[in-house]
């Protein structure tokens, strides 16, 4: 399941995310964040996932504002892998301040942006990062030239090996998908989310998709099937964000979408997958650009996922059977 990327490496199809890695923060008093993060246990995920075989890590200089970029430059730092082998991905355009990790604005100044790269380089302690997306999603396309400035300016000085955007604005991917350098969009892409217009796309294109919530938040693992499960308010989960559909209000998974989940049990597990490991085939099916992009937390969860790079993508029959039980169903 190896490929080769834009930047001639070759890696495994699927990266690892460190969202969660940033650990608690907020923006307008809502968080934006996780809750009980612990450090020791995110590095500990972070190496095993090395073991497992991923080299591409995605994060953001937003995620407790630049808290993660540094664990995953301790790791590495402290990895036999050569740096060589990693591919880094972060993303800027939100200003979080590293004190408060609360998140004060948004940016699409060219000087601000390219300022941003340089600082999460020194966060990551390496010389160049193998991708940097603009993280402003659905953020105006004529109001962005500036951050992509920066980014082409960044990608000629060689700080950067290429850049995109993570939106699921379908005319903001296509934007500036002729510049040169630009190779990727991040987006939205799972069995609740199946994003066939944006993948469309970034086929037409050429682009390599990063799968952003490939797990639904972990709803897709099966270990939220409970409905007494819930989070609390200082938790992106627990936090009733007016775009979380994967979680209710009050923090207790959707009842809807575990009772689909419930229903593709059976197909997504059929071969011996786990259900983390169906539905992260099911994004590897998509396309053979996709890459899913997991956050984990625990070892456990990391060994769960990565399961897949040995596994591959999930039959053709499998993805038509999700297929005409989704259109049975009709929109969730």
């Amino acid at each position: 399941m190896k490929i080769k990327l834009w930047n001639g490496k070759t890696t495994p199809r699927v990266g690892i995310g460190t969202w969660v890695m940033g650990g608690e923060q907020f923006w307008d008093g809502a968080p934006t964040g996780w809750s009980g993060v612990d450090d020791a246990e995110s590095l500990a995920a972070l190496h095993a996932a090395f073991e497992c075989g991923v080299r591409i890590i995605d994060t953001a200089d937003q995620y407790g504002g630049g808290h993660a970029e540094a664990l995953i430059g301790q790791a590495i730092a402290d990895s036999a892998v050569p740096r060589h082998e990693f591919i880094l991905c972060t993303k800027v355009g939100m200003v979080c301040d590293p004190k408060t990790r609360n998140i004060v604005g948004v940016t699409s100044d060219e000087t601000t942006i390219f300022e941003a790269i340089n600082a999460s380089l020194v966060r990551v302690g390496v010389d160049h990062l193998d991708l940097v997306k603009f993280h402003l999603n659905g953020f105006p396309p004529d109001q962005s030239q500036p951050a992509f400035d920066a980014f082409s300016k960044a990608f000629e000085q060689g700080k950067i090996g290429g850049f995109g955007w993570s939106t699921d604005d379908v005319d903001g991917a296509k934007h500036f998908a002729d510049r040169p350098g630009f190779v990727a969009v991040q987006h939205d892409l799972n069995l609740f989310t199946p994003a066939k217009a944006m993948l469309d796309v970034t086929e037409s294109r050429g682009l390599w998709s990063f799968c952003r919530q490939p797990l639904a938040m972990g709803l897709l693992t099966g270990k939220y099937l409970q409905r007494e499960a819930q989070f609390d308010s200082r938790d992106i989960r627990g936090g009733a964000a007016d775009w979380m559909r994967y979680f209710d209000k009050t923090g207790a998974p959707s009842a809807s979408l575990v009772a689909r989940l419930e229903r593709l049990r059976g197909a997504l597990t059929r071969d011996g997958r786990s259900l983390a490991q169906g539905a992260l085939g099911w994004c590897l099916a998509q396309s053979d650009k996709t890459i899913p992009i997991p956050g984990c937390r625990t070892v456990a969860q990391v060994q769960d996922n990565f399961g897949v790079i040995d596994q591959g993508p999930l039959p053709q029959e499998a993805v038509e059977e999700f297929a005409a039980i989704i259109e049975d169903e009709g929109p969730s």
